[in-house]
C-alpha cells in the first residue's frame, strides 16, 4: 500500500495526493471513553463518467486512436454532466447524510495535441469537474459540502479529433469523502493510499501505464464520537486485482480500531447463495473482494433489509426498457455500527438533459444507510429480505449472481478491463498518434 499526503479542505481539480502519509494521518481513533453514542447517516454515490472507456480499444472499428477517443470525448458531453450532477444533488439535499462517498468524481479536460507520455498529462483547460458541479449544485440548495478527504486514482491524456479539431483529452479519476457543512463534526485527520494491486495497460510501441486504484480516508468525531470513514473504488475487469486490492483494504481495516465505515464501489456482489451458482461452481462469494471484506465488517443495507441492485445502467444513460441496476456492487459496510434503515436513491430517470430528453443521474444508483453505535462483533446472518424502494421494473430480494469476472460497469469501470479484452492487443493501440 502507498500512502499519500493528509488533505484538508479543497483539492484543486485533479490535483494529486501523492506523497508520504503523514504520522497524524495514520493515527488510530480509539472508542470514546464516555461512551458517547455515534447516530449518524452516510451514502455512497458512484457519479459515473457517462461513457463506456473501452470504446477506444475495441476492435471492431478500424478508426485510429484519436477518432475513437473523440467519440469518448463526445458522448461524455452528450451525456450532460451538468443536468446529471445537479440531479443527483436534488436527491442528497433531500436525504442530506452526514457523510459522503463519491466515486469516478471525473475531471474531463482538453488541451494542444502534444505528442507527449500519456501518464504525464499537461491538458489544463477543465470542461468537466463532477465534483465542483455536484458541490456547488448542493451550495445552491442550501446543503453545502466541504471536502475533506480525496485520492486520485487514473489520470491519463490520449490524442484526440474532436469537432475536426485535433487536440489532447485528458481524463482523471477521483474518490472523495464529503462531509455536511453545518454537521457537528470535527475532521480529526485525513489521508490517501494507493493500492500495491494494480493493472498495466499497453499505449502503444514499449509503452504501458498503470491503471491504479485507492483509498481515500477521514477520521472523523461526529458529534463528540469518534469513526473512521474510508471511501473506495475497486478495479473491475480482472477479479484477481480486485481480489488484492480488497486484501490490502481489509488488513488497513484490521488494523484500525473503532468503528468504521467503509463506502464504495467494490465492483464485487454477494451471490444468491443456494440458488445460483458463482462461474467456478461454487455458492458463495467468499473468495473475492465483497467475501473477504464482510469477514470482519457488516453488509449494512443488507442488514437492514435494503437489497436493491445498484448497478449497471448503459453507459449513454438513457432509459431502457429496464433500469438495468442487476447488480448490488456499491456498498457500506460496517464495524461497530448497526444500520436501522437503508435506501437506493439516484434510481429515476431525470428531465433537463441539453437536448430535452430524460436520462438517468448515473449508470449507479446510490446508496444511504443510518448508522448508530452497536457492539463491534459484526452479524453474517442476516437474510435478505426485499428493498421496500424496489420495483418490479428493478430487482427482486434475491441477491444477483457473485461477480467473479468482470462487472458491466461503465464509466471508469471498463478502463481497468481494457487488459482483460483479447482483442485488444498492442497493435490497435499503436495508432495512438495517428489521425
Amino acid at each position: 500500500m502507498r500512502g499519500s499526503a493528509s488533505v484538508l479542505g479543497t483539492l484543486g481539480a485533479g490535483a494529486s495526493l501523492r506523497g508520504v502519509e503523514t504520522a497524524a494521518a495514520t493515527a488510530t481513533p480509539e472508542r470514546d471513553a464516555d461512551g458517547t453514542a455515534l447516530t449518524t447517516t452516510v451514502a455512497t454515490q458512484n457519479l459515473g463518467l457517462g461513457a463506456d472507456f473501452l470504446s477506444i480499444a475495441r476492435d471492431d472499428s478500424d478508426a485510429p486512436i484519436p477518432e475513437r477517443v473523440g467519440d469518448l470525448y463526445d458522448t461524455v458531453r452528450a451525456s450532460d454532466p451538468r443536468a446529471r450532477m445537479t440531479a443527483i444533488a436534488d436527491e442528497l439535499a433531500g436525504l442530506s447524510p452526514t457523510v459522503l462517498g463519491v466515486q469516478e468524481a471525473a475531471v474531463v479536460r482538453r488541451g494542444p495535441r502534444s505528442g507527449g507520455d500519456p501518464t504525464d498529462p499537461d491538458a489544463g483547460t477543465v470542461v468537466f469537474d463532477f465534483l465542483a458541479i455536484l458541490r456547488d449544485a448542493l451550495a445552491d440548495r442550501d446543503v453545502p459540502y466541504r471536502l475533506v478527504a480525496a485520492t486520485t486514482n487514473t489520470d491519463l491524456e490520449l490524442p484526440a479529433r474532436v469537432d475536426g479539431e485535433r487536440i489532447d483529452v485528458r481524463l482523471t479519476d477521483r474518490d472523495a469523502v464529503l462531509v455536511r457543512a453545518d454537521a457537528d463534526v470535527a475532521v480529526e485527520s485525513t489521508a490517501g493510499a494507493t493500492y500495491d494491486a494494480s493493472l498495466t495497460l499497453p499505449v502503444g510501441g514499449d509503452r504501458t501505464v498503470e491503471i491504479e486504484r485507492g483509498y481515500a480516508r477521514a477520521d472523523l468525531r461526529i458529534e463528540g464520537a469518534s469513526a473512521t470513514i474510508l471511501n473506495t473504488h475497486l478495479a473491475s475487469g480482472l477479479a484477481d486485482v480486485r481480489t488484492a486490492q480488497a486484501r490490502e483494504l481489509a488488513a488497513t481495516v484490521e488494523s484500525l480500531s473503532g468503528p468504521l465505515v467503509v463506502l464504495g464501489d467494490l465492483n464485487d456482489e454477494p451471490s444468491r447463495t443456494g440458488e445460483t451458482p458463482t462461474p467456478d461452481g461454487s455458492d458463495s462469494a467468499d473468495a473475492g473482494a465483497y467475501g473477504l471484506l464482510t469477514e470482519g465488517l457488516t453488509d449494512a443495507p443488507r442488514a437492514a433489509g435494503a437489497t436493491g441492485g445498484t448497478c449497471c445502467r448503459p453507459s449513454a444513460l438513457r432509459p431502457p426498457d429496464e433500469d438495468g441496476l442487476s447488480q448490488r456492487i456499491d456498498h457500506v459496510l460496517v464495524r461497530g455500527l448497526r444500520a436501522p434503515s437503508a435506501e437506493r436513491f439516484a434510481v429515476d430517470p431525470i428531465e433537463g438533459a441539453s437536448d430535452g430528453s430524460g436520462l438517468f443521474p448515473s449508470d449507479h444508483a446510490g446508496v444511504r444507510v443510518g448508522l448508530t453505535s452497536a457492539p463491534a462483533t459484526p452479524s453474517t446472518s442476516t437474510t435478505d429480505t426485499p428493498d421496500p424502494r424496489t420495483t418490479d421494473d428493478a430487482t427482486t430480494d434475491a441477491e444477483p449472481e457473485a461477480s467473479t469476472t468482470a462487472t458491466s460497469t461503465p464509466g471508469f469501470g471498463p478502463l481497468s478491463a481494457l487488459v482483460a479484452v483479447v482483442s485488444l492487443g498492442v497493435a490497435s493501440i499503436r495508432r495512438l498518434g495517428g489521425d
